[in-house]
């Protein structure tokens, strides 16, 4: 049955993959199917159903998906970049930091991504600079910042590991995450010639409108939320929950169109496929897993062979759908088996799978896509060439994360 349960994944991922459908309904129907047969019990199956993780993501999602709707991080965003008046090289560094920054105060990789990418290809068209690279600093920013705390990866990767015995790393997983994401953005940086960067309309301060009452006051609660979360320790998803209500009451958002923006289906994803691994784990899949990759790797080796198998399972896969839930449990036999550390571990699974979420083949990589198509009209041909062109930049990031790895990078060298 541990051998059965692995072909189950795989078979779930490859339909998602070819067919283009949630694999978070595919996997709760596997999970059924497969729990059944290896003899465990429905409550024993739907354990594997996070409602608390749930109901945090909801939370979250849920209230910065509105500071989105009326408008209050875009203007930010717009009137950070025309700080920059005419020094324009400095776009490229500050449009990665302006998306780590939204990403990690809670809307996370998918819908900061989105923001920043479309804000970003609009941005880089009206001052006549590059769209592409624009495009690709803000998602690997967004994907860069997703881990703090406060997003959708931070509380993900906290509700993961507290049951297997880990907590208190949520600030050397950010840390990593972060870093991992700016060193290949010095790389693009390099490669696009960001330092030759000269706008032909930059943007002015004073042509951009003031922030609204709604606005302001919805940046105040948001402050609030991260002074009470990183300052106190309070809950960041039913924190989320209160700010949201008030936001609300108050008439700041439209419920409608909030309720309407959460990602339900990625949420859906994350939870369905815990509930896969949960019956895998039950009928020793995930043994079956550590075993094989602890038969491979030695006490150093340990972390760049999960940073690649983390990249290579994201081309394909969801990083908070599959890759986390399901290497999450791995990394803790390997850490209890060899003496590797487990916060290490999942550093470099984790920032080395949102490494290859630029791929085309991931939803960071198409929103790239997507997003500069939509603005240029591209043709065939050359949306044929920027899709190797990501996929080509994807691959060399993993690579890049795997060297980090072998460096010891994501143990931060005993600092955090």
């Amino acid at each position: 049955m541990a051998v059965v349960s692995l072909i189950v994944l795989v078979i779930v991922v490859a339909i998602g993959f070819i067919k283009k459908v949630n694999i978070g309904f595919l996997s709760i129907g596997a999970a059924v199917l497969l729990g059944m047969a290896g003899g465990m019990s429905s409550k024993e199956i739907v354990a594997g159903f996070d409602t608390s993780l749930f109901v945090t993501l909801v939370g979250v999602t849920f209230l910065f998906g509105m500071a989105s709707i009326n408008g209050t991080l875009e203007l930010i965003s717009k009137k950070i970049i025309a700080l920059v008046g005419r020094r324009t090289f400095l776009i490229p560094i500050l449009m990665f930091f302006l998306s780590a920054g939204i990403s990690a105060l809670g809307p996370g990789h998918i819908a900061a991504g989105i923001l920043m990418t479309t804000f970003a290809v609009y941005l880089a068209l009206e001052m006549k600079i590059n769209p592409f690279a624009t495009a690709l600093y803000a998602k690997l920013g967004a994907n860069a910042g997703c881990a703090s705390p406060l997003s959708l990866t931070g509380v993900l990767a906290k509700g993961l590991s507290e049951p297997l015995g880990y907590s208190g790393f949520g600030v050397h997983l950010f840390a990593t995450t972060l870093i991992s994401g700016f060193v290949f953005t010095l790389v693009v940086y390099v490669i696009y010639k960001g330092y030759k960067v000269t706008a032909e309309n930059p943007m002015k301060l004073s042509e951009l409108p003031k922030f609204n009452k709604k606005q302001l006051f919805t940046i105040l609660v948001m402050a609030v939320l991260v002074i009470l979360c990183i300052g106190f320790q309070m809950d960041v998803g039913t924190l989320a929950f209160v700010v949201a209500a008030i936001l609300v009451l108050t008439g700041c958002v439209d419920e409608k169109k909030g309720i309407k923006n959460i990602p339900w289906g990625t949420l859906l994803m994350i939870t369905g496929v815990g509930v896969l691994v949960n019956v895998m784990d039950t009928l020793g899949g995930i043994s079956l897993i550590s075993d094989f990759l602890m038969s491979v790797m030695t006490k150093a080796t340990a972390v760049p062979i999960m940073a690649a198998t983390s990249g290579i399972l994201s081309w394909v896969s969801s990083t908070t759908g599959v890759v986390m839930p399901t290497l999450y449990p791995v990394a803790a036999e390997i850490a209890s088996n060899i003496g590797a550390n487990y916060v290490e571990l999942i550093s470099a699974i984790t920032a080395t799978s949102f490494a290859a979420a630029i791929s085309p083949l991931s939803t960071g990589g198409a929103i790239i896509l997507s997003s500069y198509s939509a603005a240029k009209e591209l043709e065939i041909e050359e949306q044929n060439r920027l899709f190797k062109t990501l996929f080509l930049l994807s691959v060399a990031n993993v690579a890049i994360n795997v060297v980090l790895a072998a460096l010891g990078v994501f143990s931060l060298y005993g600092l955090v």
